[in-house]
């Protein structure tokens, strides 16, 4: 004959894990705020790495001359000049010269300064700019840049240009320059163009 304790132990032991197993079957999904908030989270993180990426690739080095945010300017259609620029930087001790460029964009590519004479600022052209060691040059509106001359095309929104400077010692640095708005005065969306810096192990002075 069955111990009536003992049954009822048993019958009571299957209920209880009858009634876990149907609590978690009826525990309720992570809520869609939390999801958003996960989702925002790996997105966040995904467009971190495409722009550390994106800077890594618009840095162009060769022989202790690196080039940083090179950049130009859309023009709009008709127009046949057109303007560069970006940041030259030189290691503590391998001091440069930036001798000339060129451009399958362009007919020809010129080094010009913007110089004031008698108070109205003018375009010259130089024969090369001088980058000294554990120093950087900028490229600037106003200042030193490239001028594309006879282009082929005009330079539109978006695309990449690609242009060869060519230094006295490191010698030709092929390079990609992204296509800013008319009127742009920096890239990326900046105000102005970056500047990186001296070098690490630059003298300062």
């Amino acid at each position: 004959m069955a111990n009536p304790k003992s049954t009822g132990k048993r019958t009571q032991n299957r209920y209880i894990v009858h009634h876990k197993r149907g609590r978690a079957a009826s525990r309720p999904p992570a809520s869609g705020k939390a999801a958003r908030l996960i989702g925002y989270a790996i997105l966040a993180v995904a467009m971190l790495l495409i722009v550390a990426g994106a800077a890594v690739a618009h840095e162009y080095s060769a022989k202790g001359v690196t080039v940083t945010h090179p950049w130009a300017r859309a023009t709009p259609g008709g127009a046949t000049i057109g303007s560069a620029y970006l940041e030259v930087k030189a290691e503590r001790g391998k001091g440069d010269r930036l001798i000339g460029a060129r451009s399958p964009a362009a007919g020809t590519v010129e080094l010009h300064n913007h110089v004031m004479e008698g108070g109205i600022a003018r375009m010259r052209r130089v024969d090369a700019i001088a980058v000294p060691g554990g120093t950087s040059v900028v490229l600037r509106p106003s200042g030193y840049h490239l001028m594309l001359t006879n282009l082929k095309a005009p330079l539109k929104e978006g695309d990449l240009v690609k242009i060869t400077l060519v230094f006295e010692k490191a010698g030709a640095i092929d390079l990609e320059a992204t296509v800013e708005p008319i009127g742009a005065t920096g890239p990326h969306g900046f105000d102005a163009q970056p500047k990186t810096g001296a070098p690490a192990g630059a003298h300062k002075h």
